[in-house]
Formats: structure tokens, sequence, C-alpha cells
């Protein structure tokens, strides 16, 4: 039987300093795409790197996501 009554609710996540410096970076590279400027993400990178390997991970990631979502909309009709 499914209990329905959660004596532990889930809240708001919580973000880190690195979250938010991540979430940072990717608006800034989205920003410089979408005016067709170069996005620059070695600088951003460089960035991330300062937080960690983890951080510089998160963000090749998230940047890569997006890129595939961008060539897919590019392929839509």
């Amino acid at each position: 039987m499914i209990d329905r009554d959660h004596s532990d609710p889930v809240g708001p996540a919580e973000f880190t300093e690195q979250d938010l410096a991540i979430a940072t970076l990717v608006g800034r590279y989205i920003e410089r795409r979408e005016a067709r400027q170069p996005p620059c993400a070695h600088d951003l990178f460089a960035v991330a790197a300062e937080l960690g390997d983890t951080a510089v991970d998160a963000l090749r990631t998230v940047l890569a996501c997006y890129e595939a979502m961008r060539a897919t909309e590019d392929l839509a009709p």
C-alpha cells in the first residue's frame, strides 16, 4: 500500500554557491550565442576551473545539452 501521508515532505531545492556560479556562466554563454557573438567558452571554463573539476564537468555537460537542443531546433521544420 502507498503511504500518502509523508512525514518528510520534499521542500524547495537549495542551491550551492557552485550551482549558482554555473547557472551564471551558462547564462553568459546563452546571452552571447543569442546575440550572435562568439560564446568564448574557454573563458567560461577558466572561471569554472576556479571552482574545481566538478564545476568544469557540470558546465561542460549543461553547455553540451544546450547545444544539442539548439541543433534539434534548427532541424525542425
